[in-house]
């Protein structure tokens, strides 16, 4: 039998002569390193804590070093990326995590007696619709609490769409912001599918809008052929294998 005939549909290329052997993860792996990287971070996980959605059956290259980055200001959805020969990502949700306990929300007393609460705000003028980023954003000391709803890390808002304009030294809040789309419908991007021990793609476009670690569908360029696949980083889709 052909080896290219194991592969997807949509891979119009055949299977390289070896495979080169690496180490795997499984789900409970990759819980861990999640898990590992908020307690670094001095949150609690409780022992029945749900952490997912991970398919039981996945098999992913092991990874030396797990970057995990909050996604959004609920606190409780991280994307857990892997970079080296064999990429990959993962948006996971932690059920029932106790909330984050900002250290630097709330400053030591200052010499009159006045307590400062940090706020994020930005640099300059920016309009609506506009896809924050570090530079245009900084941390502010205020002696008025900020309210529930305000933006104590950069981190939890760089990638976010503005959804009205906003002058320089307002505080940010979660009303300010709304996800963007990492991937537009009728946008070009890259197809990717992973074996072991390798990784084929090929051109492809978005038949929907989607987030990073959304689920849409998408268009093979060579073949026509209509497939599901995972938003990645880089305007780039995983496939399903079949």
């Amino acid at each position: 039998m052909r080896p290219h005939l194991l592969l997807p549909v949509f891979l119009a290329a055949t299977i390289p002569a070896f495979a080169q052997s690496v180490e795997r993860w499984g789900a409970e792996d990759i819980r861990r390193s999640l898990v590992e990287w908020l307690q670094s971070t001095g949150r609690e996980v409780p022992q029945m804590a749900n952490i997912g959605p991970l398919d039981p059956r996945i098999s992913l290259p092991a990874c030396e070093k797990v970057d995990v980055s909050p996604r959004g200001t609920s606190g409780t959805t991280f994307t857990l990326r892997c970079e080296g020969p064999s990429p990959w990502q993962q948006v996971l949700r932690v059920d029932n995590l106790p909330p984050a306990t900002v250290s630097a929300m709330r400053a030591p007393e200052i010499a009159s007696g006045q307590s400062q609460f940090q706020v994020i705000v930005p640099k300059v003028d920016l309009p609506a619709g506009a896809i924050l980023t570090a530079g245009d954003l900084e941390e502010r000391m205020v002696n008025v609490p900020p309210g529930t709803t305000a933006i104590r890390s950069i981190s939890d808002v760089v990638g976010l769409r503005l959804l009205a304009s906003i002058s320089p030294g307002v505080a940010l809040t979660s009303r300010h912001v709304a996800r963007a789309h990492s991937v537009s419908k009728g946008e070009n991007v890259t197809l990717i599918a992973n074996g072991s021990g390798f990784q084929i793609s090929v051109p492809g476009r978005a038949e929907q809008d989607g987030f990073e670690g959304d689920v849409i569908t998408v268009r093979n360029n060579r073949t026509g052929a209509t497939l599901k696949g995972r938003i990645e980083r880089g305007k780039t889709v995983s496939v399903f294998q079949m």
